[in-house]
């Protein structure tokens, strides 16, 4: 796991800060089921997707920034390189998928559970 972070670079912080701030957000719905937080939980998302994206793409252009430079980046090694590099980029979109799946599960238990208030008011 510590490997995985490190291969991720610098954008694992904000993808971790927003997907466990999304989660807690989720966590919250599914224990009181208040509609309002729907919103928020549903902008945080869209926050961590933006995260995700821009932390894969800051990656992408940090490998194709050393694959410029031939003395680092030899032509017998170019390929190898670049699919390393391209898989290390994937890094903040897998622990992002990862946090936004948990909380999306979350939201699902909170609408179940307001969904099972509201039908036993209306009983």
């Amino acid at each position: 796991m510590m490997q995985m972070w490190i291969e991720g670079g610098w954008g694992m912080f904000p993808v971790l800060v927003f997907g466990l701030i999304t989660m807690f957000a989720a966590g919250r719905y599914a224990i009181d089921g208040q509609t309002p937080r729907l919103r928020f939980v549903a902008a945080m998302s869209v926050v961590l997707i933006v995260s995700m994206a821009h932390s894969m793409l800051t990656n992408v252009a940090a490998v194709f920034s050393f694959l410029q430079d031939g003395e680092r980046a030899p032509d017998d090694q170019l390929t190898r390189i670049l699919f390393t590099g391209l898989m290390e980029s994937t890094r903040p979109g897998a622990l992002g998928g990862a946090l936004l799946v948990l909380a999306l599960v979350l939201v699902a238990v909170g609408v179940y559970r307001a969904g099972q208030k509201e039908m036993r008011l209306a009983a």
